[in-house]
């Protein structure tokens, strides 16, 4: 019987009483077909359970440096990497682990986060453990440098057609530069390297345009005298040889003087050889001359138990850029040079090891 039937069909009062209950039954469980009943919302639908293989991210903090300073591992401590996602609860473990110590050298830190349904996700980066740098250290910091114009600084520089006479024509003019001079180069050098000693090195430049060594060997006394210096840097002899041969000896027993003298009052002595003359220069000493007198200056070093800077062989290979146009006097690049090659030699008898 349909639905709307039930709805409308009067019950008579003489069916029998099992009749008559069922159909007060059927008509209460069919209440809501009829139009007195109101409608209800569907159920949602229940939320969905946690996805088992979603699993969790992790972070690493920035690699990280610290310093041995008795070479030996350090204690380095670093933030726990930083976890997000992933059924909880998402424990985090690293190896080696925050405070544990680092030998010198690199080593990487591997961090896991391990979730509660087991999955895990995982990070590196990297502790670098690193020694100071050995503090270079120089046993003597007070420098004489003693000469004539190549100590100086004295450089060449093209002549203006002004300055020709008539019927000559210089090319070049001499111009004292004391901040491109040797000595001057040379203490940049050794505070640069030496920079824990910077206030007390000082190269004090003696050079004296135009001496002749054997007068500068008169003066020497002196100015040694005035500075005490602990350190003395001879170059001279340049000035002697221009007269010729016969100013040869007297040369060198004037650097050997000067370099007794310098050793007899505790300073330690470098000796420098003459450089090389530029081929064509209007003020080029003869070669074979310069040569023979700075084979005499080997001598005077090996027996003064002096250092021998061989400026000639240092020179050589670039003589048309490192010897103005003279022939004689160095150019700027020329000093830095003869610097360089007087640093090398200090650094290797003077640097504390």
């Amino acid at each position: 019987m349909a639905a709307a039937d039930i709805c409308s069909k009067k019950i008579s009062p003489a069916s029998p009483g099992i009749v008559c209950i069922a159909a007060i039954i059927l008509a209460a469980a069919l209440t809501g077909a009829c139009g007195s009943s109101t409608p209800t919302s569907p159920t949602p639908p229940p939320s969905p359970a946690p996805n088992p293989s979603s699993g969790p991210t992790l972070t690493c903090p920035a690699d990280l440096s610290a310093t041995s300073t008795s070479g030996a591992a350090v204690p380095v401590s670093f933030a726990t990497p930083t976890s997000t996602g992933g059924v909880a609860p998402v424990t985090v473990s690293c190896a080696p682990a925050s405070g544990s110590s680092f030998p010198v050298g690199s080593t990487t830190v591997r961090c896991t986060a391990s979730a509660a349904n087991g999955a895990t996700a995982s990070c590196a980066f990297t502790v670098a453990v690193s020694t100071p740098q050995p503090t270079q250290r120089i046993s003597r910091t007070r420098f004489l440098a003693f000469g004539d114009s190549l100590t100086a600084g004295e450089v060449t520089v093209p002549a203006p057609t002004s300055a020709a006479s008539e019927g000559e024509a210089p090319s070049f003019l001499l111009a004292l530069v004391p901040q491109a001079s040797y000595p001057m180069q040379l203490d940049l050098l050794l505070r640069a390297r030496y920079g824990q000693q910077s206030a007390s090195i000082n190269v004090t430049n003696a050079g004296k345009t135009g001496e002749y060594v054997t007068d500068g060997s008169k003066r020497f006394p002196d100015v040694f005298s005035a500075l005490r210096p602990e350190v003395v840097l001879l170059l001279g002899g340049s000035n002697d040889l221009a007269l010729g041969s016969g100013a040869l000896t007297p040369a060198v027993l004037a650097i050997e003087t000067m370099a007794k003298e310098a050793r007899l009052r505790n300073a330690r002595v470098f000796i420098a050889t003459l450089p090389p003359p530029r081929p064509g220069g209007l003020r080029a000493l003869s070669s074979s001359l310069v040569q023979a007198y700075n084979s005499r200056l080997v001598d005077v070093a090996r027996g003064e138990g002096a250092v021998l800077v061989d400026l000639y062989a240092g020179l050589l290979p670039s003589v048309a850029t490192v010897i103005g146009i003279d022939g004689l006097h160095p150019t700027e690049a020329g000093y830095r040079r003869i610097a360089e090659i007087f640093f090398d030699s200090i650094r290797q008898d003077l640097e504390v090891r």
